[in-house]
């Protein structure tokens, strides 16, 4: 996995999958996607802008707001998804695989493997972004 591309998914997952429901912190579930929307291009990166969350997103920010949940993530490793093609000069496939940490303000912090798939292309000035989600 080519390290620029490692770096773009690393740093998209981060800020997609991070949430803070502290007091000061994030006003919605649909806050992480919007950080996220930094590090996708395109159609993606639209919808993380715009797109709101369902009822499941709207009924987890609820219960992590009354617990006063922090969610951070640390990528554990980066690869390439069983059965996709090899990174070229312009796209790439990107698994990552994360550990998710919940943690509330009271009691002891949970915390899950988590992965998911990225597609990620290298834009006109170099940099990689993520442009797709498959199987979300």
């Amino acid at each position: 996995m080519p390290t620029p591309v490692e770096e773009a998914a690393r740093a998209f997952t981060t800020a997609w999958a991070s949430h803070d429901a502290r007091p000061g912190g994030d006003e919605s579930f649909d806050d992480a996607s919007r950080r996220a929307a930094a590090f996708a291009d395109g159609d993606l990166a639209e919808d993380l802008r715009t797109h709101t969350s369902g009822s499941a997103g709207g009924q987890q920010w609820l219960s992590w707001k009354d617990r006063q949940v922090q969610v951070t993530v640390a990528v554990l490793r980066v690869s390439l998804p069983d059965g996709a093609p090899a990174p070229s000069e312009d796209s790439s496939f990107a698994r990552v695989i994360y550990k998710l940490t919940e943690s509330p303000a009271k009691g002891a912090p949970t915390e899950s493997e988590e992965q998911v798939a990225l597609k990620l292309r290298r834009l006109p000035d170099g940099s990689w972004r993520v442009v797709g989600l498959p199987y979300v």
